[in-house]
């Protein structure tokens, strides 16, 4: 409903007169100073004795509304800006008239309050200024006093019209009064015409002042070049950008689209704060949706990507509906995004489906593709109860349902309405990961296919971080509607991050995955924190890892060996792929890389593809089956093998009793587990070195059946634990082939000298020049980088050991902590030792020496490094 059209309010008089009242002590001080101009200074007098003196009239209006703000005041005279200053706006019109109101208005700008004494006290040394016209700040006119001003005098009568133009004509002497005055009254074009030839500054208020004026294309057209091809970052504003509209019309939308574009990246938000570029886009886009032309229509869709585009769009395809049907058409042969809103908007207007054919015979091929892939919607009293009133606030305006996939009833051969999936949607928006859906919520999803309902709320998740939302709309709802698959494909976008595009809507998405708490979820987030690039999704997953580990009282290691999948496979780790007339064995290598064996043994190169002898449904099945394990494993694959390398490192230990169940019992890691030489630890300390056999039983050096006790320990075997027997272990190794999934009995071993043991630093590879890519692959095997110092450079990587103890890597010249992988080669410059991050670099001050590791820790140093040193420049 439109606003109604402006009054003059006839209390503000008194309103005035009573501020005036009570401010008239300081009103006095400052026209009694010697320093305030003479001209300005009787004008307020005579104006204060009942005289109609409209420069008198803004005089005294700008002193009493700055001293009733009570605040300094500086040259920019932010009094004007004030909403206090528009009564006297009404007030001059009441006891004068309109066109005085305008006269008085046309003189303010020029006038200003500045101080005479910098610093001095407040209100004492304020002198009244004149000439104080500029182009920059005319804060008067485009205050919410100017505003007001010309808003009375769009609604006046002809008559006080008239005469408010007759009088403002006598205003024009400057290039500053010419804008204001222009302003004003935009119906007197002639005067637009001349403000034009004068152009202002863009990006100043006299800029603001003309874009509000003008009143044709042709206007436009001169203003354009220097500057003036679009809107400044200060022009952008709602109030600026309607008026334009209105004036020059259609035309303008060319001049919204370079800011529209300006507003995608972050430059707004540094110059002026955050929120103001969303604020900009936001104004751009409602204006733009307002404009009935090809070209607008064209440049809201060219930015989809961002935030409220989609929603503008669909703006303007219900606002315009016969323009829509010519746009989208000419879009729809190219684009299942145009041809899915063509549907949609033929369904809400069918009287346009007959002039369809005639604008575009491949958008009338498209939109037939899209109907025929729905499915009927289901009869009203099929859809659930929750879902069949019209939800408040609606369905997201970025999230039009015709651009989402059906979602189907259980049964699969109905399909929610469009109108109860617009309220299934506004339902949505109130998810969170801290919270279950209400009960009625509850049995409308109940109702429906879970797999389409996960492939909905997929699609909803792409859908808003395609168009740039970033609301909890987007994310939460996969707490409601997600599945196992839907976890794994959080997982794996987390992984895919290389920086911090969309990095908000990941962080996100892990809070989903620890919501879910399924093992599937929780096995995605284990992955997310061992292989994300950036650091902020890494540290957001082992801090959602640890929580999930406390809620089941477990440590993370502890909790990452219990949610490992068995995938599917049998008792005897392997899965059979039948094809009907042949049939397939599937085991694993050393990395867990699925391997195909025929029905005779024979290791295949990979899975043949189902051919015409095959079943035709039970062929394709093992197949789809196949490749679905394949990628299942990949990410849980690598996973394993590096934890099981760590825990040889750090001698991590497990109970007999979870080493059966958790590892030799379980169908995927037991491949893993039959490759490596473990460790029996008695209570007493006593060890026994064992393997696990194909068949699940013990055997030691000698290749005798073992059995192992239910008490002790079990731990990845150090070659410095077997000490001798790691030659006996090799050969018994080699002679059955068995390849190992990371060194363990040929892993270089080592010692520190007695002189390092006895210091705090080690030196021996101090001096070595490495490339800083070397030193970052230090964060696989658990380093981090040290912290940030001057300019954000770092110059340090640190361990912490099993022991409580922390290792420190100082390099030279140290690399930047945005962008280290491009930066020179380091200088290393020794190894230091500390306690619980806290290193000396003064021997006589240290708490710890090298000599507080165990050996297994101090060699497996000496590797590392070794390692780095083998890597140099690189």
């Amino acid at each position: 409903m439109p606003n109604p059209p402006p009054e003059i309010d006839p209390s503000a008089a008194q309103r005035v007169r009573e501020r005036l009242e009570s401010s008239r002590t300081a009103v006095e001080r400052l026209l009694g100073h010697p320093e305030s101009d003479p001209s300005s200074v009787k004008a307020a007098r005579a104006y204060l004795d009942g005289e109609p003196d409209p420069r008198g009239a803004a005089a005294v209006a700008l002193i009493e509304t700055h001293v009733f703000r009570d605040e300094e005041s500086n040259h920019w005279n932010p009094a004007w800006a004030d909403e206090n200053a528009v009564p006297w706006v009404d007030a001059w019109a009441v006891q004068h008239g309109l066109a005085f109101a305008a006269r008085a208005g046309a003189e303010a700008d020029g006038l200003t309050i500045a101080r005479n004494t910098p610093g001095g006290p407040r209100h004492r040394d304020l002198v009244l200024k004149a000439d104080a016209w500029s182009e920059k700040r005319l804060p008067w006119a485009t205050g919410p006093a100017g505003k007001r001003m010309r808003a009375l005098l769009a609604v006046a009568d002809e008559s006080d019209y008239a005469e408010a133009v007759e009088g403002l004509a006598r205003y024009r002497g400057t290039r500053e009064q010419r804008w204001v005055v222009s302003f004003l009254v935009p119906s007197e074009q002639e005067w637009v015409d001349e403000c034009v030839r004068e152009r202002p500054e863009p990006g100043t208020d006299a800029s603001k002042l003309l874009w509000c004026s003008l009143g044709s294309n042709r206007q436009l057209a001169r203003l354009r070049g220097a500057n003036w091809a679009h809107f400044g970052d200060g022009e952008v504003r709602l109030d600026v950008l309607l008026t334009a509209a209105e004036g020059i019309g259609p035309a303008v939308a060319r001049h919204l689209a370079p800011p529209l574009e300006d507003t995608a990246s972050d430059r707004l938000d540094v110059i002026y704060g955050n929120g103001s570029a969303a604020s900009a886009r936001e104004a751009l886009l409602q204006v733009l949706s307002l404009l009935p032309s090809d070209e607008a229509f064209a440049i809201v869709a060219g930015h989809l990507d961002q935030p409220g585009a989609l929603a503008a769009l669909t703006a303007m395809i219900e606002r315009f509906p016969a323009r829509a049907l010519r746009f989208l058409a000419g879009r729809s042969g190219g684009s299942e995004l145009a041809a899915r809103l063509l549907s949609a908007h033929l369904r809400a207007h069918p009287e346009l489906r007959a002039r369809l054919a005639e604008l575009d015979g491949a958008a009338h091929a498209a939109v037939e593709a899209v109907e025929a892939a729905r499915l009927p919607e289901a009869s009203g009293d099929a859809v659930p109860k929750a879902l069949v009133k019209a939800a408040k606030g609606g369905a997201p305006g970025w999230a039009p349902p015709a651009l989402l996939p059906q979602i189907l009833m259980r049964g699969r051969d109905h399909a929610l309405p469009e109108a109860a999936t617009a309220n299934l949607l506004a339902a949505l928006g109130k998810a969170s990961p801290k919270r279950a859906p209400a009960a009625p919520l509850r049995e409308a999803l109940d109702a429906l296919d879970p797999v389409s309902l996960a492939q909905f709320g997929w699609a909803l998740f792409e859908h808003g971080r395609s168009v740039g939302e970033e609301s909890r709309g987007v994310w939460a709802q996969l707490c409601w509607t997600g599945d196992d698959e839907t976890m794994r494909r959080l997982g794996a976008a987390a992984r895919a991050a290389t920086g911090q595009s969309h990095i908000k809507m990941l962080l996100h998405g892990l809070d989903v995955l620890a919501a879910s708490g399924s093992d599937v979820a929780v096995l995605q987030l284990g992955l997310v924190a061992g292989k994300a690039r950036p650091k902020r999704l890494k540290k957001r997953a082992d801090k959602l890892l640890a929580q999930v580990a406390q809620a089941r009282g477990l440590t993370p290691d502890q909790l990452a060996d219990r949610i490992v999948p068995d995938f599917g496979l049998d008792d005897a780790g392997g899965m059979t792929l039948d094809y009907g007339s042949r049939t397939f064995r599937v085991g694993f290598d050393e990395q867990l890389r699925p391997a195909v064996y025929d029905d005779k043994g024979a290791l295949r190169k990979s899975l043949p593809k189902p051919g015409a002898l095959d079943d035709p449904e039970l062929a394709p099945a093992a197949y789809r089956a196949f490749s679905g394990l394949k990628k299942d494993v990949r990410g849980a694959a690598s996973d394993l093998v590096g934890r099981m390398e760590r825990a040889m490192v750090r001698q991590r230990r497990w109970s007999t009793g979870d080493f059966r169940l958790l590892f030799v019992e379980h169908p995927l890691v037991c491949h893993l587990v039959r490759r490596l030489v473990w460790l029996h630890e008695e209570d007493g300390g006593a060890t026994t070195a064992f393997r696990v056999a194909e068949d699940r039983s013990f055997a030691d050096a000698d290749d005798d059946a073992l059995t192992l006790p239910d008490s002790g320990t079990v731990l990845v075997a150090h070659p410095l634990r077997l000490g001798k027997a790691t030659a006996a272990w090799s050969e018994l190794f080699a002679d059955y082939e068995i390849l190992q999934p990371f060194p363990q009995l040929g892993r270089p071993v080592g010692a520190l000298t007695d002189e390092e043991r006895a210091s705090n630093r080690i030196d021996r590879f101090t001096g070595t020049e490495v490339g800083v890519g070397a030193l970052l692959k230090l964060e696989r095997r658990g380093w981090r980088r040290g912290p940030a110092e001057d300019a954000g450079m770092q110059s340090s990587m640190e361990f912490d050991t099993p022991s409580g103890h922390t290792i420190v890597l100082s390099t030279h010249p140290g690399f930047p902590a945005t962008s280290p992988a491009a930066y020179e080669a380091q200088t290393l410059r020794g190894l230091w030792i500390g306690v619980n991050g806290e290193v000396d670099y003064g021997l006589s001050k240290s708490k710890a020496t090298f000599a507080d590791l165990d050996d297994v820790t101090a060699s497996e140093l000496l590797y590392t490094m070794t390692n780095v040193v083998n890597h140099a420049k690189t």
